[in-house]
């Protein structure tokens, strides 16, 4: 993996940072309502569309500029490190859209890419099931071929951002009596469709981020079936590893700075009469969150390095959302070692402390192990496809 910057990437880092000088808003303009939050984020994510700085190694002709994997992770890691807000169209932009914009056909690419790049279109990922989430091949939603379209019935669940959501990347079993792998299809579902029904969940965290969404005789246009028919776990798994990889990297960044940024408050925050980081255990968790978060980035280089050389990432990308969870989870633990006893009160931390802020980091970081594929189902990839080890019974 190459570490020093081309002229063609300095040129990205130096827009970039050049667009967030002027248009990077400040934290406190951020709002706290999740309704008015969304809204902000996707006039945030517009603004960066129209200085074609959203995903650039999409196609021109889509809105993209058709760069490198390393360009696009120059821009990410800039957005990183200056604490910029998330685009709202993540699933879009970073999960489904690639899988789009590699298997779509052409009215497919021209009726959704666009929308996708300048979050007027959020999409959501209907692949999870409350009886299929780590063994997704046990899914039991359903799309009935009725000649030029399809009727859906079934239920997901963990479904991130449904409710604002205009499309959703369905997984749905089209042929019945097929093998599990080989009888799914990737359906294109509207979700403003009749039929369709969404019931957010509230997390520990207040936020709605989730949802389940019911399909009750949705119909689906044969021309949404994305790739072949029954083909869709192919595409499934083309989609999870976009959930991986490259995409490492930019949360390394945030990591980094979230990291940084506990350490000055450690610094400035009192606990009985001394600074938080002169506590012993508080100095030994900082080091272990820095050791793991420095891991995360060297090995997301090494399979970066090895997918750009490959042209696909493969699946030693699970090690880096096990490493990815590590790093997650110790720089959560960090959060309540420094904040101490106030961490459950955050009435009782002292003012200058983003105490908040970190009580969120931390409840957040409990379903890193959970989200994208648990701990345990990248455990046994390795095993399986990377190691060449019997599969365990």
């Amino acid at each position: 993996m190459r570490l020093s910057l081309n002229e063609a990437e300095l040129r990205i880092r130096d827009e970039m940072r050049a667009f967030l000088a002027e248009h990077l808003p400040a934290p406190e303009d951020i709002p706290a309502d999740f309704d008015a939050r969304v809204a902000f984020l996707r006039d945030w994510q517009r603004k960066l569309y129209e200085a074609r700085l959203v995903n650039l190694t999409w196609p021109a002709e889509y809105g993209g500029r058709g760069a490198t994997l390393m360009e696009q992770i120059v821009a990410n890691q800039e957005l990183a490190r200056a604490g910029a807000p998330p685009l709202i169209g993540e699933v879009g932009l970073e999960v489904v859209g690639p899988t789009l914009v590699a298997e779509g056909t052409p009215e497919q690419k021209a009726a959704y890419v666009k929308r996708i790049l300048s979050g007027e279109d959020i999409w959501c990922q209907g692949f999870s099931e409350p009886n299929a989430g780590s063994d997704l091949a046990s899914l039991r939603t359903r799309a009935e071929d009725h000649g030029d379209h399809f009727v859906i019935h079934g239920q997901k669940t963990w479904t991130s951002w449904a409710q604002y959501a205009s499309w959703c990347a369905v997984l749905a079993r089209t042929d019945p009596e097929a093998p599990a792998h080989r009888g799914i299809s990737y359906l294109i579902v509207d979700m403003h469709s009749p039929g369709v029904e969404v019931r957010p969940l509230v997390q520990m965290t207040g936020d709605a981020e989730f949802s389940e969404v019911y399909f009750d005789g949705v119909v689906v246009p044969r021309e949404n079936v994305l790739g072949e028919l029954n083909a869709g776990w192919r595409l499934a798994m083309h989609t999870l590893t976009n959930e991986r990889g490259p995409v490492v990297l930019s949360h390394q960044v945030k990591l980094r700075v979230a990291l940084d940024a506990l350490a000055a408050d450690a610094l400035r925050y009192e606990r009985e009469g001394a600074p938080a980081i002169t506590d012993p255990r508080v100095q030994a968790s900082l080091v272990r969150a820095h050791v793991a978060v420095e891991v995360l980035r060297y090995h997301a280089y090494r399979s970066t390095g090895a997918a750009i050389a490959r042209g696909a990432s493969g699946p030693e990308t699970s090690v880096d959302k096990l490493q990815m969870t590590i790093a997650d989870q110790l720089v959560g633990d960090d959060c309540l070692d420094v904040l101490g006893a106030s961490a459950a009160s955050p009435d009782e931390a002292p003012a200058e402390t983003t105490s908040h802020a970190w009580q969120h980091l931390y409840l957040h970081t409990r379903a890193s192990s959970i989200y994208s594929g648990t701990s345990q189902i990248q455990k046994s990839i390795l095993a399986e496809r990377v190691l060449g080890l019997p599969r365990s019974r």
